[in-house]
Order: structure tokens, then C-alpha cells, then sequence
């Protein structure tokens, strides 16, 4: 089954909440849907890994094009909530030294929101 890819807005964030397995099946789409939040002037864009059981080198790359996408657009991608598979294949990577990583939504949205 492929990702479920939900967004919810919260105030200047754009949270992108993700469930299930991440791998090639659901990268493009992925991918598509982060790049049209970004082309409607989303900034900020936190990616909820909470539900994220899964995530596959696919994955990784739809995470990579998109940071680079709102980094070109003056933006920023930060993920929060990372399950233990996904933080180990985030340090595995070396993704924690090219993302700010948070260890839930709320302080994602706490530290975005400037509170």
C-alpha cells in the first residue's frame, strides 16, 4: 500500500503528515504533491514522520529533491516525529546533519512558529 500523504496548515507551516511505507510506488507522488505546495508559496514545510513505519532510498530521494526545491524557493523542509526505523535510516544517510530534525510536530510548529 502506498503512502498516505495528508497536509495540514498551521499558520505559516505547511505540515505534511505521512503514513505508512515510503518507498518507490509512492515517491513520485510524494514528490508531485511537495513540489505543488511549494509552487503555492509555501515557506515552511515540516514532514510528520510519526506514522511512518517505512521509508525506502526512493523515499529518501523524493525527501532530497523536495528540501532542494524549497531551498530554491526561499524556503525550508524539516522533519519532526521520526519512528525508530526511520531515524535509523536518517542517521544511516547522514540526514540529520542536512535537516533540522524534531522530535515531535509540536516542537516542529513551537521553534517554526517562533514561540
Amino acid at each position: 500500500m502506498p503512502v498516505e500523504i495528508a497536509f495540514e496548515k498551521h499558520e505559516n507551516i505547511q505540515v505534511v503528515a505521512l503514513r505508512g511505507r515510503l518507498d518507490a510506488s509512492g515517491s513520485p507522488e510524494l514528490e508531485r504533491q511537495l513540489a505543488e505546495a511549494i509552487a503555492a508559496g509555501h515557506k515552511l514545510l515540516v514532514i510528520d514522520c510519526s506514522e511512518l513505519r517505512y521509508v525506502s532510498s526512493a523515499g529518501l530521494g523524493a525527501f532530497l529533491a523536495s528540501a532542494k526545491l524549497a531551498q530554491t524557493s526561499g524556503g525550508t523542509m524539516s522533519f519532526a516525529g521520526l519512528t525508530q526505523h526511520v531515524r535509523s535510516v536518517f542517521d544511516m544517510v547522514g540526514f540529520f546533519s542536512l535537516f533540522q530534525v524534531y522530535s515531535t510536530r509540536e516542537e516542529a510548529l513551537e521553534v517554526g512558529l517562533g514561540r
